[in-house]
């Protein structure tokens, strides 16, 4: 008797072979037999087969072992359509189908805008690069209001980019998110510890950031770009410098490049040296004037000078506009509320470096509109002492 040779069923065949009971060779658009008979091939749907999903056929109980070596005679490899077909079996026996899984692909295009570009604004070496573009998001995959920092000033990154419509719907976003992460952050603003301690690091920077961009979306009846605005955020990061004192266990973590010290070696230009060193002396002048708190002064000039290394080594980098608002004393943020002559000047210098770092879309015109500001708040006897920013930021010959 006649050994019956086995063949493939057509499982996803056309419908004109269906009716007919032929056997198609599935071939789209149109098979071989609707090809020779010249009539329209219809499949029973648009998907190729090989993505379809249907369950597998019974096993056989016998199994036959086929061994093809590549160097045998005769060697016959599988057909493609057999190989391809084994993808509708591989990885999903035994298992439940879920259901379809939703994609949000507005927070998708956030989570890959934050680690190709926004990332970048926080940092001020390959080491913090690192910190803010892998393991800052690592952290937030297991701690949600973070993610929601994430998202939300990445969301008003683009909305800082971007022109209207696409402007305002980022915006919404931004805000939205940032209403998600900002309450749980506040509950646990009295007790950080060693399992919260590198989200809430994380979270304060990007609070600080969302601070200095969200005055510069042109919202009516919004905070704007001005001393006053600047004088809260400051106070926001004396905040943030409690988070970090509490959260000291980090320094020895792999968030640790975070708190280095260590100044990029860099050529410190000499108009903005020579500047820094007239603001000194003039502080040591004034010592003689019991009124006049030397050391509050002394301290933040020197602070200035440290971090406005980081401005010149990379001046798209946040470090100098949080780092020094961060190390802002309390005595020092009282004289600038106070309007203190002295202190103007000192804070014009710090507008100076917020200008140089203005590629940085949270900064953009701060250094500009504040520094405009303290020029008006000055009279003639102090205006001197602020040549050197009213020259970098508005140019020689600048009509304020």
């Amino acid at each position: 008797m006649p050994i019956r040779r086995p063949h493939r069923k057509s499982r996803h065949g056309c419908k004109a072979c269906k009716r007919r009971r032929v056997k198609c060779d599935e071939v789209r658009p149109t098979c071989s037999n609707c090809k020779q008979r010249q009539e329209e091939c219809d499949y029973s749907t648009d998907t190729p087969y090989i993505w379809t999903t249907e369950e597998s056929a019974p096993r056989r109980r016998g199994r036959s072992r086929v061994n093809i070596s590549p160097h045998s005679q005769g060697a016959v490899a599988p057909s493609t359509d057999i190989s391809f077909d084994l993808l509708d079996r591989l990885g999903t026996n035994g298992t439940t189908a879920s259901p379809s899984p939703a994609l949000d692909m507005d927070q998708l295009k956030l989570i890959v805008q934050w680690q190709k570009e926004t990332h970048r604004f926080f940092s001020r070496n390959e080491e913090t690069k690192h910190v803010w573009e892998v393991l800052v998001v690592e952290e937030a995959l297991t701690t949600p209001f973070l993610m929601h920092g994430i998202l939300a000033v990445t969301a008003l990154h683009l909305s800082l980019s971007e022109s209207e419509p696409q402007k305002s719907f980022w915006l919404g976003l931004a805000t939205a998110h940032k209403s998600q992460a900002l309450p749980q952050f506040l509950e646990n603003l009295h007790s950080v510890d060693a399992a919260n301690a590198k989200a809430m690091m994380g979270l304060s920077g990007l609070v600080v950031a969302f601070a200095f961009g969200s005055a510069l979306t042109g919202i009516s009846g919004a905070d704007q770009p001005c001393l006053d605005t600047l004088n809260n955020i400051f106070v926001l990061c004396r905040g943030v410098q409690q988070i970090i004192n509490l959260a000291s266990t980090l320094r020895h973590s792999n968030f640790a490049p975070l708190f280095d010290p260590t100044p990029p070696q860099i050529a410190y230009p000499d108009h903005a040296k020579q500047s820094l060193d007239r603001l000194e002396q003039l502080n040591t002048g004034y010592g003689t004037d019991g009124e006049h708190d030397t050391a509050a002064y002394a301290r933040a000039i020197r602070e200035l000078r440290g971090l406005s290394v980081h401005t010149f080594a990379q001046p798209s980098s946040m470090m100098l506009a949080v780092g020094w608002a961060i190390r802002a004393t309390p005595e020092y943020l009282r004289y600038v509320q106070g309007h203190e002559p002295f202190a103007l000047v000192v804070h014009a210098h710090y507008c100076t470096f917020l200008h140089i770092a203005r590629e940085n879309c949270f900064l953009q015109s701060w250094g500009s509109s504040v520094l405009r500001e303290i020029y008006h708040l000055l009279d003639s006897t102090w205006r001197p002492y602020i040549t050197w920013p009213i020259s970098e930021v508005f140019g020689q010959n600048a009509v304020l």
